[in-house]
Order: structure tokens, then C-alpha cells, then sequence
């Protein structure tokens, strides 16, 4: 008998409001907006006969559930700092999706649930590690870097990658990991100044933190904003700026506590390598980045897809008008190319979004800036500060952009009468 035929007992409505609270959790820790996430348990409540209004926001979900002529309110705490696996992600899509159409009882949704919170990683720690290396190498080389540069990179990376994933088990060492990754990666860069020939520093580490950068959580912020979640938006665009004052303060840090020992290493300049070179290399980067996702061998076409595309749409703006291009095209392509990869089955946009946002995120600028400032007799404005935040502006905007195209056109088609 289906879900939806069923008037739910007392006790199973109990059971049905815990699942859909724990389902928000899990869906919530997979990356996707609150509007997303609302949608998804407001549906799987209606399959169960259960009136619904969700209501998320960075570290909370509260529901109010119409029963009868009865009215239930629930609220439930969530960790505020989700993390990358795409085939979890994928999976509690599946399943959420399930629930709404009328495949699950509450007792079958529940054992479901429990099995993919639990699912094993999908590749062993050492190879996760390995990833964080080879991307963040591809990372120095995007940015301009050359082969010591890259060399340098990876060390970091795989020091960064250590940082993330031991931290994982608690939720509560988000912030702190950031302020950490960026202060050892540093010590790291000025160490092997000694063991390496000359490198540039800025584009070693930041290629070595690029995965801690929070793009995703502005992209999210964007998505939410744009979506009507004002709430949830602006409180995770503020953590998303936490991140970033975060990172520049370990940065601070570590050039302070070496320049109480010796002298910080002069910055180089260093000639990028030649252009079928880098793109190759940003290629093999973003086969590294679907191992640091948790993402599955049938999503790494996609992945590296939207590496090439991001990075590709970027490169050809710059030729159309000069500078550093167009991060507003790049983004509004990206989050168009997302949309429509998410209107299939179990497929989160994020997965295209994320890793092209990478591709395009302007934390380099902020990593110059930052180092620039601490180096004496060099020449640090306030509008390299002020190109960081433009850059940003303009990602978040073609985000927008393309989320109001996608809304429009689903409104669009709901809005057609069959003949």
C-alpha cells in the first residue's frame, strides 16, 4: 500500500516527523540550499499525509506540522559546517525523492537513511591526500605558477588535505581549521624557500589552501539570497566571510612569528608555463578534485567538464575584453551549465557549480594582497583589496543571474496548458 493511501497512527506520525527532521540534517550536511532542502521535506511530508512548513537556516531547521486540527512544532540544532560527498549527496537526493513519489513507508525511509549516513568513504584517506596534492599543484599552475611552484603547492595541499579531513569527526573545528591550514601552509612556503630554488610564494600557498577557500559556502549564500532564504543566505555568506578574515589571519600570523627568526623571503616572479601545458594540467586537476569530492568514476566526466568549461569561458573573456576577463560571464555560463545538469534525478547543480566556482574564486588576489602588505618594500593599495571584492561581486551576481533564467523558465514551463 503506498504512503500516500495511509492515515498516519499517533506513533508513526511521531516516527515520521523524526525522520523528516533527521532527513533535513542529512540533507542539509550534503551541500544544498535551504530552499532545496525545504522543498525536498515538505514533499516527503505531503506523500505521508502530513501538512508541512520547513523553515532552515545555517544551524537550524524548524518544522510546524498540520495533523488532523492538531498543529506540532519541532526544531532540531544542525552543524554549521557541511562537507564535500557527492555520492551521499546524490544518494539522500534519491532518496528524498523516493519518499515524495510514495516508495517508502516510514520504517523502509528510516533504514535507508541510517545505511547511506554510513557508507564508507568512497576512497582510501592516503588517496584523498594524494588528490589534495595533485589539485593544488594544478591550482599553482592555473594561477601562473611553473614547475617549482607546483612542487611547493602540492606539499602544502597534501598538509591542508591532512588539516580537512582529521577534523571532520568534529563539528565544531570549522573555523579553526582555516585560521590553521593557512598559518602552517605558510610556515611550510617560507621553509622551503631553503630546500627549493626560487619560487613564488603567493601562488604555492594558494594553491596549497585553494580547498579550504569557501566558495562553495558563497555560492550557496548566493543561491538562498536570490531564492527568497534571506535568513539563511546572509548567515552563511557571513560565515563564508569568517572563512576568508580567517585565513588571512593565519597568514598574518605565520609571516609574523617568522620574521621574529629571520628575514621573509623576497617574492618571485616567476614565467607561467605554456598555455596546452596549463590546460592539461588543470584537466588532470580536475580528476584530483573528484576523489577530494567523494565523487563517483560516472561524475568525473562532469566534474572535469566543468573545470574545463569555468576555466575555459574565463580565458576566452579575457581575450574578448582584456584584464582578468569576465567573472560574471564565467559565473552565469557555470550556473546555467549546473542548472541544467540538476533537472536529471539524484543530481545536485553543485556539482558542476562547485568545481568551475574554484576555477574562478579570487582568493590569489586576496593571497598577494595579504603578503604584499607584510613584505617590506613592497607596494601594497587598498584596491587590491577592493579587485578581491569585485571579483567576488561578480561571481555572486552571475549566480544570481543564472538562478533567476532557471526559476523563469521552470515558471514557464508550469505555466503551459497542455493542448
Amino acid at each position: 500500500m503506498s504512503a500516500t493511501t495511509a492515515r498516519l497512527s499517533p506513533a508513526e506520525e511521531e516516527a515520521a516527523v523524526a525522520f523528516l527532521l533527521d532527513l533535513a540534517r542529512a540533507l542539509h550536511l550534503a551541500y544544498l540550499p535551504a530552499p532545496k532542502v525545504e522543498s525536498l521535506v515538505k514533499d516527503a511530508a505531503k506523500a505521508w499525509g502530513l501538512g508541512m512548513e520547513v523553515f532552515t537556516l545555517q544551524s537550524l531547521v524548524t518544522t510546524e506540522v498540520v495533523s488532523g486540527g492538531r498543529r506540532r512544532m519541532d526544531m532540531e540544532r544542525l552543524p554549521f559546517n557541511p562537507h564535500w560527498n557527492l555520492r551521499r549527496t546524490s544518494q539522500m537526493l534519491t532518496l528524498a525523492h523516493a519518499v515524495a513519489a510514495g516508495q517508502h513507508g516510514v520504517p523502509s525511509a528510516r533504514a535507508e537513511l541510517e545505511r547511506i549516513v554510513h557508507l564508507p568513504r568512497a576512497y582510501p584517506e592516503w588517496l584523498v591526500y594524494a588528490a589534495y596534492g595533485v589539485y593544488s599543484a594544478a591550482v599553482a599552475a592555473r594561477v601562473g605558477g611553473a614547475w617549482w611552484e607546483m612542487v611547493a603547492a602540492a606539499l602544502i595541499g597534501v598538509l591542508a588535505g591532512v588539516i580537512h579531513f582529521g577534523t571532520l569527526r568534529s563539528m565544531r573545528i570549522d573555523l579553526q581549521k582555516s585560521f590553521l591550514a593557512a598559518f602552517l601552509g605558510a610556515l611550510v612556503a617560507f621553509g622551503l624557500t631553503f630546500v627549493l630554488p626560487p619560487f613564488g610564494i603567493a601562488r604555492a600557498l594558494f594553491g596549497g589552501a585553494t580547498l579550504l577557500i569557501p566558495a562553495m559556502v558563497v555560492t550557496l549564500g548566493s543561491l538562498e539570497l536570490v531564492s527568497e532564504s534571506v535568513e539563511a543566505g546572509l548567515a552563511r555568506l557571513t560565515y563564508g566571510l569568517l572563512r576568508f578574515l580567517l585565513l588571512g589571519v593565519g597568514i598574518v600570523a605565520a609571516t609574523r612569528l617568522w620574521g621574529v627568526f629571520a628575514a621573509l623571503p623576497a617574492q618571485v616572479e616567476t614565467s607561467p608555463l605554456p598555455e596546452p601545458v596549463v590546460l592539461a594540467i588543470v584537466a588532470l586537476g580536475g580528476v584530483a578534485l573528484t576523489i577530494c569530492m567523494g565523487g563517483r568514476q560516472r561524475e568525473l566526466p562532469w566534474i572535469v567538464g566543468a573545470v574545463m568549461l569555468a576555466f575555459g569561458t574565463q580565458e576566452l573573456t579575457k581575450l574578448l575584453v582584456g584584464g582578468r576577463g569576465s567573472p560574471i560571464l564565467a559565473a552565469f555560463v557555470l550556473g546555467v551549465a549546473g542548472l541544467l545538469y540538476a533537472r536529471r534525478p539524484g543530481r545536485a547543480a553543485t556539482t558542476i557549480i562547485m568545481p568551475g566556482l574554484l576555477q574562478l574564486a579570487p582568493g590569489f588576489l586576496g593571497t598577494q594582497a595579504v603578503l604584499a602588505l607584510l613584505q617590506p618594500g613592497t607596494s601594497a593599495t587598498p584596491e587590491r583589496f577592493f579587485d578581491v571584492l569585485l571579483v567576488a561581486a561578480q561571481l555572486v551576481m552571475g549566480l544570481v543571474f543564472a538562478s533567476l533564467v532557471g526559476t523563469s523558465h521552470v515558471r514557464s514551463q508550469a505555466g503551459r496548458v497542455p493542448a
